[in-house]
């Protein structure tokens, strides 16, 4: 939930929708592996990892995922995981109401804010999933998106599903997308801990 994290993803979203369907070639597809391999980032069906726009390091990383070229039929979508430093995780113990009452706070705003700014986000919808916190947000420098909140191998990870710049994305895809990030995720990284 750093700023860096909102930061980075913030700066590397333009980079992303240029990468994701080069002229030079097949954006990059199924999984990568981050954080020295201790993480696999594989997208959902119709959905490539773009290595050059994602930030990885050994405290944590960002991955960016977009639709793949070569005439995918998946939504146009911009899936965002976030991957914070070993033991992050023990957050989520705190429970999904106190997780809930969090983000609906406005430190817990402006920590899912853009720009870090409370007043930018709404957050209009939560539930708890199989473990994952899922939020509806409204943000008012990207729109309106889902998130989810996970614990993978003892590191707190986040998944942002938007729609790219000048494309709309409706709220039951995104949440089809969130929802299937989720699973494939998690099959990656069998070693769960929630």
């Amino acid at each position: 939930m750093s700023i860096w994290i909102n930061r980075a993803a913030a700066f590397l979203i333009p980079v992303l929708l240029a990468a994701c369907v080069p002229a030079g070639g097949p954006a990059p597809r199924g999984a990568a592996t981050f954080i020295g391999g201790e993480i696999t980032a594989a997208p959902p069906a119709g959905y490539c990892v773009d290595r050059r726009a994602s930030h990885d390091a050994a405290e944590g990383a960002v991955i960016l995922m977009g639709r793949c070229s070569g005439g995918s039929d998946a939504a146009p979508a911009l899936i965002t995981v976030s991957v914070g430093g070993t033991g992050s995780s023990a957050v989520i113990r705190s429970g999904a109401k106190a997780l809930s009452d969090y983000f609906r706070s406005p430190a817990g705003r402006a920590a899912l804010a853009r720009d870090g700014r409370a007043s930018s986000v709404q957050v209009q919808k939560t539930s708890v999933a199989d473990g994952v916190l899922v939020l509806r947000v409204a943000d008012r420098g990207v729109g309106t998106y889902w998130r989810a909140i996970m614990a993978l191998k003892g590191r707190l990870v986040t998944i942002s599903v938007t729609a790219p710049e000048g494309a709309t994305l409706d709220e039951a895809a995104g949440r089809l997308i969130l929802d299937r990030s989720v699973a494939s995720l998690r099959r990656a990284n069998p070693a769960t801990i929630n």
